[in-house]
């Protein structure tokens, strides 16, 4: 392409002409001095032919140099166009290099952004890391607490299996307990009836015991107001006549009776039945209700205190509790 450029040495210090175009100017040769001498050392005729060869010659010159530059400018064209169309493929492979720079641009763009994105998440990432290895440890000792439920569980369920082996006595047991239980409450059922009844009874006899023991105390007093007038001194000379009936006159002179229990002994005569006024020393009414005479019953009656009395009183059964119901009526 270098040699197709290059313009050829006859075209050098002459200017380019056009083929069929006139040239103006001298020939070649001609200059003022040169055709003047030529002119006149050559003739006429020889002069045109030279001139006329000259010109054939140069026009030939020509003709090969315009071929040669037609040549050259069809290359150059072509040239032109060829580097026109690898200034087209240049600029478009230009365009897609930067396109393709642009997408990759764009990639890295994104890829930078997410992974900023991802430095950022990081800090959460890390804290839930964290948060999972704290979960990880209290699961692992919950798994270490449940390890030892489980043992105890199987412990247990060991016991409850040999549990379930005594079953059948224990069932035995229960059936004999039931039975046991039945005939306890039958017996119960029938004890509490009887009880019922001897509850009644004792009401009862709690009521005539409380009659008894006021009886017995208006007694008492009626013994100790005897006895009072029977020691007061007697200042009259003449006998002294009880006006009561049922006293025994105080015969003047003669010595005071007495009985076992060092009092005086004072008959009270025989009553009706209707009066309810139990003779002294007589102990049938009483031993009637109560049974066995005690040490209270004997200070009731005003005797000494004998604890043979207390050995003999009943201490379990009905007695012990008519003995307890009377005591309490003789206390109030």
């Amino acid at each position: 392409m270098s040699g197709r450029r290059k313009i050829p040495s006859s075209f050098e210090r002459r200017p380019i002409q056009s083929p069929g175009m006139m040239r103006h100017g001298p020939l070649p040769g001609s200059g003022p001095t040169t055709g003047h001498q030529s002119f006149e050392s050559l003739p006429h005729p020889e002069l045109l032919e030279n001139k006329i060869a000259y010109q054939a010659a140069e026009i030939k010159q020509l003709a090969g140099d315009n071929n040669r530059l037609a040549a050259s400018h069809v290359d150059l064209r072509r040239d032109l166009v060829a580097a026109e169309e690898d200034v087209e493929r240049l600029k478009a492979h230009m365009r897609s290099i930067q396109t393709e720079s642009d997408i990759q641009i764009r990639v890295l763009l994104d890829k930078i952004a997410k992974r900023e994105a991802d430095i950022k998440a990081g800090e959460g990432v890390k804290k839930e890391l964290q948060r999972a290895h704290m979960e990880a440890q209290s699961l692992f000792i919950a798994r270490q607490e449940l390890t030892i439920k489980i043992q105890q569980a199987k412990e247990e369920l060991q016991k409850a299996r040999l549990d379930v082996q005594k079953l059948p006595d224990l069932n035995a047991e229960l059936d004999s307990l039931r039975e046991e239980h039945q005939r306890l409450r039958s017996t119960f059922e029938y004890e509490k009836g009887l009880n019922i009844e001897q509850v009644v009874q004792m009401k009862a006899m709690e009521k005539k015991l409380i009659g008894m023991a006021r009886e017995v105390e208006r007694l008492r007093d009626e013994v100790l107001n005897s006895e009072k007038r029977e020691h007061a001194p007697n200042t009259h000379t003449g006998g002294y006549t009880n006006p009561h009936s049922h006293f025994p006159h105080n015969i003047q002179g003669g010595s005071a009776n007495f009985d076992g229990y060092g009092r005086p002994y004072v008959s009270f005569g025989i009553r009706p039945p209707g009066d309810e006024i139990v003779p002294y020393g007589s102990s049938s009414y009483v031993a009637a209700g109560v049974g066995v005479p005690t040490a209270a019953a004997g200070a009731i009656w005003g005797a000494a205190y004998d604890p043979s009395l207390d050995a003999a009183a009943p201490s379990s059964g009905v007695g012990a509790v008519w003995k307890g119901a009377y005591d309490s009526a003789l206390s109030q």
